[in-house]
């Protein structure tokens, strides 16, 4: 028995062949790795889907902040009935809709900055005295900013003592103020209705564009809607505006009609 198993251990056959194990093993890994031309061809699979998606990816984020920007606009928009609430039912006051200093494309501004009237200056204007000298009509100053905004203007330039920076600060919302220039009287809360649009997007230079085909509107009822600018108005208007290059006055009230409901 023991002659026999000797006998048997000595045939070839009955060896493991170690070599062509590894051959194998070596040629199997071959054949289940990428290719040149398949990896090429799956990366080129992989651009084409992302170039499909995104669009689609875009739309839904414009969407999106979109949204947000008319949850802004009712924050502001229950601020400023707080507001006036506690002051005669007067909106906001700024100074830049006064007789004689009428200057709408200043309307997006929180403060003053340097006045030639020094009793004027670095003081908190307009949609700001929702937030300034101790006010808290307006929870989270972030409202005061548009996630979808691609200018200069943003929240980092807010803080509290931003009343007193000789530069003024700007939010990305324009604010039609607190006197009606055309009847020479103020506007008062109870006199606005769904058809009197109060604070739209910014509108001071062709970089306050925050949205890419109209604009939110918060309407003197509180409600706020979306102006789709078929006939591309709004971005005519401010198509050549630069900040030191802002719109006329009468651009802007063509601009504030066409806002009308």
């Amino acid at each position: 028995m023991l002659f026999r198993t000797c006998e048997k251990l000595r045939n070839r056959k009955y060896w493991l062949d170690l070599p062509k194990v590894r051959s194998l093993r070596s040629s199997h890994r071959i054949q289940t790795g990428f290719t040149i031309i398949e990896l090429l061809v799956t990366i080129s699979i992989v651009a084409l889907l992302m170039s499909i998606m995104m669009p689609g990816l875009r739309a839904a984020r414009e969407s999106a902040n979109r949204i947000q920007c008319s949850s802004n606009l009712r924050q502001i928009g229950l601020a400023i009935y707080l507001y006036a609430f506690q002051n005669g039912e007067r909106l906001p006051e700024t100074i830049f809709d006064n007789e004689g200093n009428e200057k709408q494309s200043e309307m997006i501004a929180l403060t003053t900055g340097v006045m030639d009237d020094s009793t004027l200056s670095k003081q908190w204007d307009g949609l700001g005295l929702l937030i300034g000298d101790g006010n808290n009509f307006l929870d989270n100053p972030r409202c005061f900013f548009c996630p979808c905004h691609r200018g200069n203007h943003n929240f980092q330039q807010l803080d509290p003592i931003a009343k007193f920076s000789p530069e003024r600060i700007y939010s990305n919302y324009h604010f039609i103020g607190d006197t009606d220039n055309s009847k020479h009287q103020p506007r008062y809360l109870f006199d606005q209705t769904a058809e009197n649009p109060l604070v739209v997007d910014g509108m001071r230079e062709k970089s306050d564009i925050n949205h890419l085909t109209g604009t939110n509107i918060l309407l003197g009822d509180s409600s706020v809607r979306f102006w789709s600018d078929h006939s591309m108005l709004l971005r005519n208007t401010l198509s050549s505006t630069t900040f030191d290059n802002p719109p006329s006055e009468s651009a802007y009230n063509q601009l504030w009609k066409s806002f009308v409901k």
